[in-house]
């Protein structure tokens, strides 16, 4: 079983490393080929501390060929070493080519791999001598400000603009198995920390910022047509249009969600002023057309009880609806005055969609009609029955959550 056990899991590993493209690196570890590459590390730093560039590339180009990839010096360094020794066209060229990989991996969703995990197996001098010096914007300022070629400085001054909420991480908060998939997964995803699915604004939803870079960019592809940048400049854009359209989509549907939701209902509270004397305090049920309400009618020279109506809407937009409706209103003599009416509302205010709670509402301002038939209405100033039929005016303020 055990034997049986083992072939899968090596048959797995094997499928995996085949999907992945991974090459398999030789145990690592504590082992003395690590020791020796930790001398030429520490012999890299001296030399750059002594601006001997001849040294440094040299000592790079022995980590690089050493046969164990960026376990022994990884590309995040080496952005800090070009840039140390003042080669701003190499460091700038490292970084979008970097920067290129992790978007590209990031929008493809590809984060099963160990081989796309780039940093070095090494917590020693030369990186926190490197970590020190890790400050993104003042090197893309610097290349931009520097001598470096005319299409480097344009692109640099770009990413000032597009990166400017990146935090590039050059730091490591632990030392990380260099056997565990995941974690050198999750150093990779942190390594650019703070880069997400907006266009490097702190405000993700001004998608106006995003249309004048792209412009910016485009400008920048067409004075620059064999641009490697150009690659990245694609990606980003396909990458950024996606998810402006949708964050533009979201705010759109979120700003007038009301066109989706006409006829659709809600809760509310209403209080009218009867013309002449008394009022009524309403609650509202509405579900799609249909409209129920409840809520209590008084009348100062009449009899007071309790509101029960229904409706159905007929008319709705942003500014207006109206419904006719049938009512009641219940109260202590036998016979219960029934009869019917028109509301209609205007809208002076309506909210946006609530971003964390997808919850609306409006101010109404409202002007209600009633024509009601009772067997009985007893004058409350003289006890003397009055006509069957009246006819009520109201005026009235409401609150709806939608």
């Amino acid at each position: 079983m055990r034997i049986c056990l083992l072939f899968v899991l090596l048959l797995n590993a094997f499928v995996f490393a085949q999907s992945c493209d991974i090459k398999p690196l030789p145990p690592f570890l504590d082992s003395p080929q690590k020791q020796a590459l930790a001398k030429v590390r520490d012999s890299l730093l001296t030399s750059l501390q002594a601006q001997d560039s001849s040294e440094v590339f040299r000592y790079v180009s022995v980590l690089k060929n050493s046969g164990y990839g960026e376990r022994s010096l990884d590309n995040y360094e080496l952005i800090q070493i070009y840039f140390w020794m003042n080669q701003y066209d190499s460091t700038l060229v490292t970084l979008v080519r970097e920067h290129y990989h992790f978007i590209n991996k990031s929008y493809e969703g590809v984060w099963d791999c160990s081989a796309d995990a780039p940093f070095s197996a090494f917590e020693d001098e030369l990186l926190d001598s490197l970590r020190v010096r890790a400050n993104l914007q003042r090197q893309l300022k610097l290349i931009f400000e520097g001598s470096a070629k005319q299409e480097y400085r344009d692109f640099a001054n770009l990413l000032i603009v597009i990166l400017k909420d990146l935090g590039y991480n050059n730091t490591r908060m632990q030392y990380y198995g260099l056997d565990n998939d995941i974690k050198r997964n999750s150093i990779q995803q942190s390594r650019f920390r703070g880069y997400g699915r907006g266009n490097g604004s702190s405000d993700k939803n001004d998608t106006l910022s995003f249309d004048s870079l792209k412009e910016k960019l485009i400008a920048f592809q067409n004075k620059y047509p064999e641009s490697e940048f150009n690659l990245w400049i694609n990606l980003w854009i396909t990458q950024q249009l996606e998810q402006i359209e949708a964050s533009r989509d979201y705010e759109y549907e979120r700003k007038y969600y009301y066109k989706e939701f006409y006829y659709t209902g809600g809760i509310g509270g209403e209080f009218f002023h009867a013309i002449g004397s008394g009022y009524q305090i309403n609650g509202v049920v509405q579900i799609q057309r249909f409209i129920l309400g409840f809520g209590y009618w008084k009348h100062d020279n009449l009899c007071n009880g309790y509101v029960v109506y229904m409706g159905l809407e007929a008319y709705e937009s942003r500014y207006i609806k109206t419904f006719p409706f049938v009512m009641t209103v219940v109260n202590k003599f036998e016979h219960n005055p029934l009869g019917g009416g028109l509301q209609f509302e205007f809208r002076p205010w309506i909210s946006e969609l609530g971003r964390e709670v997808p919850i609306g509402s409006y101010l109404t301002i409202n002007v209600r009609y009633e024509l009601l038939y009772g067997s009985e209405y007893i004058n409350r100033q003289n006890e003397e029955t009055e006509k069957k039929l009246r006819n009520f005016f109201h005026l009235g303020i409401g609150f709806h959550i939608w």
